[in-house]
């Protein structure tokens, strides 16, 4: 009798123990599932601003702008000419990987006669879908097409680009 008095005060035990650590990892659970929501866990936003480019088109400059009171921004990039040689852009489409993609439009165009070691500010209006709201990070994919001159024929060559920054206020 007193072997299975003992054993059941055993189990008791036991049972105790995890039930008391298991209600203890859930709200551990839910604490972190709280902080996570809240994005405390979100580490993109310290990571620097980039603007990445093959070698052949250097990016100087670039911001994301977005006025309050319309509904569209700007992407604003400042490139050099690389190349080695006098190009001419013949055209420009910025996107990126949002469920409802951005978009933007790039007038006047083409950039034509881009020389060598010539710095260019490129600046894309209306821009908008794609996650560019005001305060938080962007990526904007830019494909660009050009072509020499030069060369007979002025075959089209396609360089692609990256920006990642925050969308700022003008």
């Amino acid at each position: 009798m007193y072997k299975k008095f003992y054993k059941s005060h055993k189990s008791q035990a036991a049972l105790e123990f995890l039930t008391t650590y298991a209600w203890a990892f859930l709200v551990i659970l839910i604490t972190v599932g709280a902080l996570y929501y809240f994005g405390v866990f979100d580490f993109a936003k310290f990571l620097p601003q980039r603007c990445l480019f093959t070698s052949q088109f250097e990016c100087i400059d670039f911001s994301f702008v977005k006025d309050p009171s319309l509904s569209t921004g700007e992407i604003r990039l400042r490139l050099n000419n690389n190349i080695g040689e006098t190009i001419n852009m013949v055209s420009f489409e910025v996107t990126n990987d949002a469920v409802d993609p951005l978009s933007c439009s790039f007038l006047p165009l083409p950039i034509s006669d881009w020389q060598q070691g010539i710095e260019q500010d490129i600046v894309f209006s209306g821009c908008s879908n794609g996650v560019f709201i005001t305060g938080e990070r962007t990526e904007a994919k830019i494909t660009m097409k050009y072509c020499s001159p030069a060369t007979s024929g002025c075959p089209k060559h396609t360089v692609n680009g990256k920006i990642t920054a925050i969308v700022n206020e003008p």
